[in-house]
């Protein structure tokens, strides 16, 4: 399977309002395409989607996104970009993991945690924060993953230590890799108030109606639940979208009251079903 594994963000503003503030942040920001709805992006060779007009949902801290720095200079002239009109989670200063290191919300309240760093391969990587009835399950999540998703692998488990901040043997901090691409995750047994939701998805683009089954087939039966118009609930709540690769051209006819009946209706997509409304 060659399938990737891109990132969405639903605003409550239009894409288009959102694209405009991070392109305004984001030096290496191309927009590969968009409407007042949907934007595809790529910042700092990552890809994302955002989606406008969220009305359930809302970002939380049950992921963020690190940044990685190499100079103390540019992190502060993006923490102060970011945490501008946002919300301080840990403030920004020398830590036993970083020289500079700070977690903030901005003003969309997307969470962002920059650091200076010296090995972490990517400029953006997203991270997991596993909390409530999700504690203790970090270890199990990132196994699952890395099974289900080819070139896929487990880089560091590090663990929490007795009298180290939270509950021995605890997932401190985890790196993996998914389709290739690094992740984050740790788990806290604090009384936090946030878990993960629809805000933030993971989206899976496939090739063929093949690898939508397995992965769409995959999750339900593992323990996931699932939604409409390709979304699902992972067996840990985390959300994702199963979606064929050309997506974008089928969603060219979103015009087509025949074509987005069959799509709205849809749970796992079929892409026969949808190539044959947009003919109609």
């Amino acid at each position: 399977m060659t399938s990737s594994i891109q990132t969405c963000l639903w605003f409550k503003q239009t894409a288009q309002e959102a694209r405009e503030f991070y392109q305004s942040i984001f030096e290496d920001f191309v927009v590969q395409s968009e409407n007042p709805m949907v934007s595809s992006v790529r910042i700092h060779g990552r890809n994302f989607t955002f989606l406008g007009g969220a009305k359930h949902v809302s970002f939380n801290p049950s992921i963020s996104f690190f940044l990685i720095f190499h100079s103390k200079e540019e992190l502060e002239k993006k923490w102060h970009a970011l945490s501008n009109e946002g919300k301080t989670l840990m403030e920004l200063n020398s830590y036993p993991w970083s020289s500079q290191y700070g977690w903030c919300e901005d003003t969309n309240g997307i969470s962002w945690q920059l650091m200076i760093h010296d090995t972490l391969p990517d400029k953006i990587i997203p991270a997991l924060l596993f909390t409530q009835h999700n504690n203790g399950k970090a270890e199990k999540a990132i196994q699952y993953y890395t099974s289900l998703i080819p070139h896929s692998q487990i880089n560091l488990l590090d663990r929490y230590v007795k009298g180290s901040g939270d509950e021995e043997g605890n997932i401190q901090h985890a790196q993996f890799l998914l389709a290739g691409q690094t992740f984050i995750a740790f788990e806290s047994s604090y009384m936090h108030q946030f878990i993960f939701n629809d805000a933030i998805s993971f989206v899976i683009t496939c090739q063929n109606q093949a690898e939508i089954d397995f992965y769409w087939d995959s999750f339900i039966r593992d323990g996931g639940s699932p939604s409409k118009c390709g979304w699902l609930k992972d067996p840990f709540g985390v959300s994702w979208q199963i979606i064929p690769e050309n997506m974008g051209r089928l969603m060219r006819n979103s015009n087509n009251s025949t074509f987005m009946n069959v799509f709205m209706n849809m749970e796992k997509i079929d892409i026969n079903a949808l190539e044959n409304a947009s003919k109609l």
